[in-house]
């Protein structure tokens, strides 16, 4: 037992300082902040808790006053470095007051070493330790309430222990009990054992708390990827059945654009089936016949496969290249039916060559449909009724205007267009163009809308694939 004492504990802490902050500082340029902090603090603490050792051995200023002062300074640098994980400003107004209040501190307890003996210096070193440990706890406090962190919660109690043990050491200037800090007494083994158990516990602490916090960070990426896939597939959905809805609303076109082609079929196929009865079926003419109703059956399966592919789930593959030219080819085969029965002249760009962009072919047509539609419906009451589709290729962008001649849109309109349930239509409801800034969002492109003063100018932009 002889052994175990005061000065042991000084050395045996003093190590574990030393090695664990020098281990750490090898990795210093890879710390944040609140590390570098622990970091500089562990190793003041160990070269400081060496120099309290060698009392004997050093000058007193260098032994006892500097020492006492740099290693309270320590316990404020770790509540620094606990007040970073959370709150990220100049950090130069804290380590100016730090050092001024470290210097005013040392320069008071040497005096006071010197004129006013051992009892004093032992209040104001208990001070200092006692006091500014606490003040560790309640960082740790805040960033517990701030983060849910279990081990805050932890470094809260282990700060305030380690506090109220320094200012329970003071009771040695009252009963005479500890004065000297390396007595062989119970009460002082005693003191200095919690003490530097509390002061390992803090350690270790910190530790947890920065591994937790890698834990939720990485938990908290993990359920924001899931909500960005949950919210990629929703939008899927959505849009999905808003291109339903708007096929729905043309069902009476497609009816009409499908009834021409079966009524064709419909009649040869009785011209035959009369002929066949009568005995009058003639060779060429039945063939001529035939050529009719095979292109009859070719037209109505193209405008089934269109309304199959405009319907169809959208891969939605960032990465994928699209052909604005069949893109544009679909849509106006869709809506041409709907434009025809309207009066609406519909004049498209010349594009003698493919004009590749990095998007969903199904999406992409089901923007342009959309604007197309907003466009047809804008024109309804006017006499002059002439839509105008222009592309072009700029740079790594491309872009396709839709201007049409209906009653444009006021200002309000124009900053509102696009926000989630906002329609000037009696019957709409908000999410046309809401849906379609979300796909163009999704590939780096955007859709802007401007009055031309005889009506809307709708641009769309998205980015330029390379050609194959």
């Amino acid at each position: 037992m002889a052994s175990y004492n005061v000065q042991s504990l000084f050395i045996f802490f003093a190590i574990i300082s030393l090695l664990g902050g020098g281990v750490a500082s090898l990795y210093f340029k890879r710390l944040d902040t609140s590390a570098k902090y622990w970091t500089v603090a562990t190793l003041m603490w160990g070269i400081t808790g060496m120099a309290t050792v060698f009392r004997n051995e050093l000058p007193p200023l260098w032994s006892y006053s500097i020492p006492i002062g740099v290693n309270s300074a320590t316990f404020v640098l770790m509540g620094l470095g606990i007040v970073r994980l959370y709150k990220h400003g100049p950090q130069w107004p804290s380590f100016l007051a730090l050092g001024l209040a470290t210097v005013t501190y040392t320069m008071t307890l040497e005096l006071c070493r010197i004129h006013a003996g051992p009892k004093v210096t032992l209040i104001l070193s208990g001070l200092a330790f006692g006091l500014s440990s606490i003040w560790c706890a309640y960082p740790a406090h805040v960033h517990f309430k701030l983060t849910g962190n279990r081990f805050s919660m932890h470094m809260r109690w282990v700060m305030a222990g380690l506090g109220l043990l320094h200012l329970v050491r003071m009771q040695g200037a009252l009963t005479g009990w500890g004065v000297q800090t390396f007595g062989q007494d119970a009460w002082t083994l005693g003191i200095w054992s919690a003490i530097f158990v509390f002061g390992m516990l803090r350690y270790f602490t910190y530790v947890g708390m920065r591994i937790q916090e890698q834990n939720d960070q990485r938990l908290t990426a993990a359920a924001a990827l899931a909500r960005e896939e949950e919210g990629r597939r929703l939008a899927s959905q959505l849009a999905q059945l808003e291109r339903q809805q708007s096929l729905g609303a043309m069902s009476a076109s497609f009816a009409h654009e499908l009834n021409q082609p079966l009524g064709v079929i419909l009649n040869y196929a009785e011209l035959l089936q009369h002929q066949q009865r009568t005995g009058t079926m003639e060779p060429a003419m039945t063939l001529n016949v035939l050529d009719d109703i095979i292109a009859s059956a070719v037209r109505a399966r193209e405008i089934i496969r269109r309304i199959r592919l405009f319907m169809q789930p959208s891969q939605n593959q960032k990465n994928e290249r699209s052909d604005l030219r069949t893109v544009v080819e679909n849509v106006l085969a869709l809506v041409s039916a709907d434009a025809v029965r309207s009066e609406i002249t519909v004049v498209t760009p010349d594009m003698p060559e493919p004009v590749w962009v990095r998007a969903d072919a199904v999406l992409i047509s089901q923007v342009l449909f959309n604007v197309l539609r907003n466009a047809m419906e804008s024109m309804l009451d006017r006499a002059e009724r002439l839509i105008r589709l222009d592309i072009h290729q700029n740079n790594s962008e491309v872009t396709i205007a839709v201007i049409d001649s209906g009653t444009g849109l006021t200002e309000e309109d124009i900053q509102k267009a696009g926000e989630p349930f906002y329609t000037t239509k009696p019957s709409g409801m908000g999410l046309g163009l809401s849906i379609c800034k979300s796909i163009l969002a999704q590939y780096g492109g955007r859709l802007s809308l401007t009055n031309t003063g005889r009506g809307t100018h709708v641009l769309i932009s998205l980015p330029q694939a390379d050609s194959i």
